[in-house]
């Protein structure tokens, strides 16, 4: 999260009127989601998480972060939570992958590729594009 905040912060220094559009695919969705929760009133930037383990439930459950006791994903990671602020925050989740649905099963992952079926092209989403792509 270090990382993350001390580029977001530098590139606003330089470019305060630029719009900051951020990604992030599994782990890397977490911390982003993680930096997010942290930072909910940051104007004039927007989040995409794909395959997010902190993924609240609705639809489906929620993501692998959201199974109690888990001793594989500490602080920030662990838990799973919907608290954005006014970030505009687009979850996209396919509804056979584990990482962000846990009910899926495993199977998806393993077999069908459910996980790195995603587009991890930032410019294919808006700037304020919000909520949850399950599919």
């Amino acid at each position: 999260m270090d990382e993350i905040d001390r580029l977001f912060w530098l590139h606003r220094s330089e470019c305060p009127f630029d719009h900051i559009r951020l990604i992030g695919h599994s782990e890397g969705a977490a911390i982003l989601h993680a930096w997010i929760t942290a930072n909910q009133y940051v104007a004039n930037t927007n989040a995409i998480l794909l395959s997010d383990p902190k993924r609240a439930p609705g639809p489906g459950s929620g993501g692998v972060s959201s199974i109690p006791g888990n001793r594989l994903v500490g602080y920030p990671l662990a838990g799973v939570d919907d608290w954005f602020g006014t970030v505009p925050v687009l979850t996209v989740c396919n509804h056979d992958d584990p990482i962000c649905d846990i009910s899926a099963g495993w199977w998806g992952y393993v077999t069908a590729g459910a996980h790195e079926r995603y587009d991890f092209n930032v410019w294919d989403y808006g700037n304020w594009d919000s909520g949850v792509w399950y599919r």
